[in-house]
C-alpha cells in the first residue's frame, strides 16, 4: 500500500512540459527542408537551410509575407558583407599581402559588427541574428572558397529556402481547441513588480492577444483599479478584475465597481478615531457612485505626504481631506509607518479589536524603504470569496459552469520573463492542439 501511495505521489510530481505549436512547427519545417535537400539532389548546405527555418519559425500565425521579405533582406545583407570580405582577401592575396590568422579573424569579427549595425541603420533589426548567421556561415570555410560570388549566392539560396519554408509553415495554424470553460485567475504582481512600475510592452501585447483570442482572464490585484486603468487602457479586458485584495470587483470596460465588501461604517469610524487618538494617520479607500475616494485623516507625516505626492496626479484617484460618510463604502483603511511602529501598532490593535470586525494584513512599502503598511478589511473581503462570486457571475452569464484555474508564479515577480512565462502557461492551458481523438 505504501508503495502504491509513493508511486501515486511520484506521478503527480512528474509533469512534462506542454508540447507547443512552435516545437511541432519547427519539426515540420526541418522535415520539409530535408525533403527539399533530397529533391535538389543533395546540393547545397542543408545545415544552413534548416538553421534558417528554425530561427524563422513562430508559434502563431504572423504576417508571413512581410516577415519573410524582411528576413530575405537580412540574408542579402549578411551575404553581401561576406562577399566583400572574400573579395578583400582575394585582393590582398593577389597583391602579395598575406595576413596572419589573428588579423583575419579580427576582420571577420568586425564584419559581424558591421552586418549587425547595417540592420540597425536600415531599421531591420528583426533580421539581425539571421544576417549575422548568414555572414558567418559563408566565411566558415574560408580560405577553401574557389569562387566567392558563386559560393555566396549558393549559401544565400540555401538560407532563402529555409526562410520560405518557415514562412509557409508559420502561415498554417494547427487545429486548436479553445477551452472557453476556463476562467483564469492571474495575480497582477506576477506580471509587474509593484504599482510604481510600468507593465512592459511585451506583456501587454501577449495579454491582449489572449483576450482577443477569447481567453477569460481575471487579474487579481491588492491595489486599487487606478493602476490597471492607467496602464492597461489598450488591453481588451473581457472579465471583471478583483481589486483591493478582494474587497471589490471592478469592470474595466464600463469603468464601474460591480461588487464591494465594505467595512461596516460604525467599525470604520471606530477604527479611524482610535488611530487618530494613537497619533497615527490613515487613508480610507472608499467607493462612492463607482468613483474611488481616498480620505486622509490624523497626524499626516512625511511618508504619507510622499505617497500623496506620487499618486495625486492620477485622474483615477480622488483625494479628500476629511471624514467619510455613510454613503461611502469603505473598502479598506491603511496606515503607513516605520516597520517598528507598525509592529507595535499591530500588537496594540489586536488587543483592542475583536477578530470578527476586521481582517488585518501587513505589507512592506516598495518605494518607502524602512516603512510598512497595516491594512484593515472587512472579514469577508478576501480574494477567495471574490473569486467564488466571480465564478458564479461568469457561469450565469455563460449559461453553463465555468472552471476556475489559478495561474500562480511560485515566487513573486522578478523579471519580465517571469511574466511572459505566466502568460505562456495560460496560453498552453487555454489553447491545446486538437487531436482526432479529442
Amino acid at each position: 500500500m505504501n508503495m502504491e501511495v509513493k508511486h501515486s505521489r511520484l506521478r503527480k510530481k512528474i509533469k512534462l512540459p506542454h508540447l507547443g505549436q512552435r516545437i511541432i512547427k519547427t519539426a515540420v519545417a526541418v522535415f520539409l527542408c530535408l525533403l527539399i535537400y533530397w529533391l535538389r539532389g543533395y546540393n547545397g548546405l542543408v545545415e544552413q537551410t534548416t538553421v534558417a527555418a528554425i530561427i524563422c519559425i513562430q508559434p502563431y500565425r504572423t504576417d508571413s509575407i512581410e516577415t519573410s521579405v524582411n528576413r530575405i533582406i537580412g540574408t542579402f545583407l549578411g551575404a553581401g558583407w561576406a562577399l566583400l570580405f572574400l573579395f578583400l582577401m582575394d585582393f590582398l592575396i593577389h597583391h602579395g599581402i598575406h595576413l596572419h590568422i589573428v588579423p583575419i579573424y579580427f576582420i571577420m569579427a568586425a564584419g559581424v559588427a558591421i552586418t549587425l549595425y547595417t540592420t540597425v541603420v536600415l531599421k531591420k533589426t528583426e533580421t539581425a541574428s539571421l544576417a549575422a548567421i548568414v555572414y558567418i556561415c559563408i566565411l566558415a570555410t574560408y580560405p577553401d572558397v574557389n569562387d566567392p560570388f558563386i559560393y555566396s549566392v549558393n549559401r544565400m539560396i540555401d538560407t532563402i529556402i529555409g526562410i520560405l519554408v518557415a514562412g509557409a509553415v508559420n502561415y498554417v495554424s494547427l487545429p486548436m481547441k479553445k477551452h472557453d470553460e476556463y476562467l483564469f485567475f492571474i495575480r497582477l504582481h506576477d506580471l509587474v513588480p509593484s504599482r510604481y512600475s510600468h507593465v512592459s510592452t511585451n506583456v501587454l501585447v501577449i495579454l491582449n492577444r489572449l483576450y482577443d483570442d477569447g481567453a477569460r482572464i481575471c487579474l487579481v490585484s491588492e491595489w486599487a483599479p487606478a493602476f490597471m486603468l492607467s496602464q492597461m487602457g489598450s488591453v481588451n479586458v473581457n472579465v471583471p478584475v478583483i481589486v483591493m485584495d478582494g474587497a471589490a470587483t471592478y469592470d474595466i470596460e464600463n469603468r464601474q465597481f460591480m461588487n464591494t465588501v465594505p467595512i461596516r461604517f460604525q467599525d470604520a469610524r471606530f477604527l479611524c478615531t482610535m488611530l487618530v487618538k494613537m497619533g497615527r494617520c490613515y487613508a480610507a479607500l472608499a467607493v462612492r457612485d463607482s468613483s474611488l475616494m481616498i480620505y486622509r485623516g490624523g497626524n499626516i507625516h512625511e511618508a504619507e505626504k510622499h505617497e500623496y505626492e506620487m499618486m495625486k496626479r492620477s485622474p483615477y484617484r480622488n483625494y479628500v481631506d476629511g471624514q467619510f460618510t455613510e454613503e461611502d463604502k469603505i473598502c479598506f483603511i491603511r496606515v503607513i509607518d516605520t516597520h517598528e511602529i507598525i509592529e507595535e501598532l499591530e500588537s496594540r490593535v489586536h488587543d483592542l479589536i475583536s477578530e470578527n470586525r476586521f481582517r488585518i494584513l501587513k505589507r512592506p512599502q516598495h518605494r518607502l524603504k524602512g516603512y510598512s503598511g497595516l491594512y484593515f478589511y472587512h472579514p469577508d473581503a478576501t480574494t477567495e470569496n471574490a473569486k467564488e462570486a466571480l465564478v458564479r457571475y461568469e457561469s450565469e452569464k455563460r449559461g453553463e459552469p465555468v472552471i476556475p484555474v489559478d495561474i500562480i508564479n511560485k515566487d513573486k515577480y522578478t523579471t519580465e520573463n517571469d511574466a511572459i512565462d505566466i502568460l505562456n502557461k495560460t496560453r498552453h492551458m487555454y489553447e491545446t492542439i486538437k487531436l482526432p481523438w479529442n
